[in-house]
């Protein structure tokens, strides 16, 4: 005898006393019913889920976008619905622009149509130093001073002298121009004593002490045109960079 034969003969004599019990089909179709029951209710689930996940984009498409959102922001015109066009006017003839619209309205006039400028006619500009209202041929005067009052224009026309002064508590400054008649400069000197000699950008110049704590220097700036730079207290150290920048 084979195994085969052998185990079926066993498992014959193992299940030969046993016997099923009345119940049996009872309980194997009620145990169908709750399997079925089972699977109806997972697949009820799936669908609730399958239904959910497709309803998301629906509802972010319709939900509300919040204020100042770029995608719902309509332009909107500065004209309101209600409000009525502006209407062209009337033909007739032209009127002249009001003195407020009119170009250079509100600028200061002046006599003779002239711009203020230094004695010479040539525009004032600040200085170096931040003294307003200096005369085009003035680039610098130290800081501190004012100038006590215009710039004076004397002599005639074979000979014209202007002369400015500036007052501060650093000390003052003089600057006397002189155009034409001229040989030299010491004919611009005021001081009584032996002058020196130095030079301002290049040409020669006399120096010499005034009465006082005062000092000038003098040279010509180009033909018959001398300059004399005098200054007392404290700025007298600066006397040849006030000097330097007189350019006629």
């Amino acid at each position: 005898m084979d195994l085969e034969s052998e185990l079926r003969k066993a498992m014959a004599e193992q299940v030969a006393g046993a016997s099923a019990s009345p119940s049996l089909v009872a309980d194997v179709k009620r145990r169908h019913r709750r399997r079925r029951t089972r699977i109806h209710a997972a697949a009820g689930a799936v669908a609730a889920s399958v239904v959910a996940l497709a309803l998301v984009p629906t509802y972010q498409s319709f939900r509300a976008t919040p204020a100042g959102n770029s995608e719902t922001t309509r332009p909107t015109s500065t004209v309101s619905a209600f409000q009525q066009p502006e209407r062209p006017p009337a033909p007739g003839p032209a009127r002249p622009p009001s003195e407020k619209g009119r170009p250079g309205a509100g600028a200061t006039r002046h006599p003779g149509g002239h711009p203020p400028g230094g004695p010479d006619g040539g525009p004032r500009k600040p200085g170096i130093g931040g003294v307003v209202g200096l005369p085009s041929w003035i680039t610098y005067i130290p800081d501190g001073l004012a100038a006590t009052a215009p710039c004076a224009v004397t002599g005639t026309a074979q000979r014209k002298t202007t002369t400015c002064k500036w007052r501060g508590h650093a000390g003052w400054v003089e600057i006397v121009l002189v155009k034409g008649g001229l040989a030299g400069p010491q004919e611009l000197m005021k001081s009584t004593g032996i002058p020196g000699r130095t030079s301002v950008r290049g040409a020669p110049a006399l120096t010499g002490d005034l009465p006082g704590s005062g000092r000038q220097i003098s040279w010509l700036a180009g033909p018959d045109v001398g300059v004399t730079v005098s200054a007392g207290g404290s700025v007298t150290t600066q006397l040849m960079r006030i000097a330097e920048g007189v350019r006629p």
